[in-house]
């Protein structure tokens, strides 16, 4: 029973979490700064890059096609990601769906339900700034089996497609955006 009460508890934590997403661009100079200084281990910087690269392609893109998303929960940055559409996609993305690159959560705030939240939170960021956009897709490395199963509780469906990558293997998931509010 305390098992099952403890269960619970953590789960209504999880689901508790609110976060938001701020562009690079718009962040205070403190808040680039935590970007940049957001840890990882090295095999989250092996598949998703450094945080200085991601940085690089959103303050480069002059064409509204990257944005640099940072995650923001009770006033901190604890994580970054990119989103990425038209040519500035990778080939694998359709007309009108836009991908979620290098997604990172900081390294002491792993494990809170805080991935899930923030790929919650997209949804409601591309209906603001990219109404267009239908389909939200990614890559995942198929070792990569804790953003795996973030995505899953996000509602990403794993698309049965499996390749091999720079890596390792891949695998790809999408969520649908028609009808979605977050």
């Amino acid at each position: 029973m305390a098992a099952a009460q403890s269960r619970l508890i953590m789960e209504t934590l999880v689901r508790s979490h609110e976060v938001s997403l701020q562009r690079w661009q718009s962040l205070s100079p403190s808040q680039q700064a935590a970007v940049l200084n957001l840890s990882g281990t090295a095999q989250q910087i092996e598949f998703a890059g450094t945080v200085e690269r991601s940085v690089q392609a959103c303050q480069e893109d002059q064409t509204n096609e990257i944005a640099g998303l940072a995650v923001i929960e009770a006033g901190s940055v604890i994580g970054f990601l990119l989103l990425k559409r038209g040519t500035s996609a990778p080939a694998w993305v359709g007309a009108n769906a836009v991908a979620i690159s290098a997604m990172r959560i900081d390294t002491f705030q792993q494990g809170k339900g805080l991935g899930a939240a923030a790929l919650r939170a997209v949804p409601g960021w591309l209906a603001a700034h990219w109404p267009g956009a239908v389909e939200l897709i990614l890559s995942v490395d198929e070792e990569n089996q804790l953003a795996r199963n973030a995505y899953a509780k996000a509602g990403f469906v794993d698309l049965g497609k499996r390749e091999e990558g720079r890596i390792g293997w891949v695998r790809y998931m999408a969520r649908s955006l028609q009808g979605a509010s977050n």
